[in-house]
């Protein structure tokens, strides 16, 4: 069974390093769910709450992408850094990053010293991971005494669990992602019922950090039409009205080491 599950990660691991180098930062930037001034908002003032509570030195976004987080980073941290699987990505967007620090790495081998980082970031990126336990302890072992772990953008488990009886229906046998390869980049997006935050909370803690928080959230996206639309609308007056975890579509972690 570890062999079975070690070979699926290696495979979703290869799957995103595929998607992502083959895809241009144009394309990527057109995900609508991400890149809306709601989310930068929201992004920018955890940063700001972090850089002040766990120093402004140095950052780390993992699976930087298109450098969404790193971009807003620069604004709080003195020194900023990147890593991302994708090589190509990396390359296309370094013009745009002259004074950050980018490497192409697996995101549970961090290419960096112990304990020289203020913050570390992880957004839109557990999904594109089978497992959790490695990257969160690479990530507390690079960060300082104090600081700040910030993961976001993952679909939440019991939303998902009824989300994807939907998504099965919908796409029947058909990749709802575009293709089989892009289907097993977004793992817990599309094969499993979503990833759990309590029990990431319980493992951030066995890890050693100090203080967990999960934050429970809708998604942003708002060019939806017709059902999807409704369906979305409906999701978050119940969520405002009963705050049960059923009712967000994504959660949040931010952890003190």
């Amino acid at each position: 069974m570890a062999n079975a599950d070690g070979d699926l990660a290696a495979s979703i691991k290869r799957a995103n390093r595929q998607v992502y180098n083959d895809m241009s930062p144009e394309q990527y930037n057109r995900n609508e769910s991400i890149f809306n001034e709601r989310r930068r908002h929201s992004c920018n003032t955890i940063l700001k709450e972090a850089a002040a509570l766990s120093g402004s030195d140095r950052s780390l976004d993992v699976g930087t992408g298109t450098g969404n987080l790193l971009r807003l980073a620069q604004t709080h941290f003195d020194s900023c850094y990147g890593v991302d699987i994708s090589d190509a990505m990396l390359a296309r967007i370094r013009p745009d990053f002259p004074t950050c620090g980018l490497a192409a790495s697996d995101a549970e081998n961090l290419p960096f010293r112990d304990g020289i980082f203020n913050f570390v970031s992880c957004y839109a990126l557990l999904h594109h991971l089978y497992e959790h336990e490695a990257i969160f302890r690479d990530c507390f072992r690079v960060l300082k005494k104090g600081g700040t772990l910030y993961t976001d953008h993952d679909p939440n488990y019991y939303f998902n669990r009824f989300y994807r009886l939907y998504y099965r229906v919908k796409y029947r046998n058909k990749p709802g992602f575009g293709s089989d390869v892009e289907e097993l980049a977004e793992y817990h997006n599309t094969k499993s019922l979503g990833i759990d935050p309590e029990r990431l909370k319980a493992m951030l803690v066995a890890i050693g950090f100090r203080k967990v928080a999960v934050l429970y959230r809708n998604t942003d996206r708002s060019e939806w039409t017709g059902l999807a639309a409704v369906l979305v609308r409906g999701l978050r007056l119940l969520s405002r009205a009963v705050p049960a975890k059923t009712f967000f579509t994504h959660f949040a972690i931010i952890a003190v080491k």
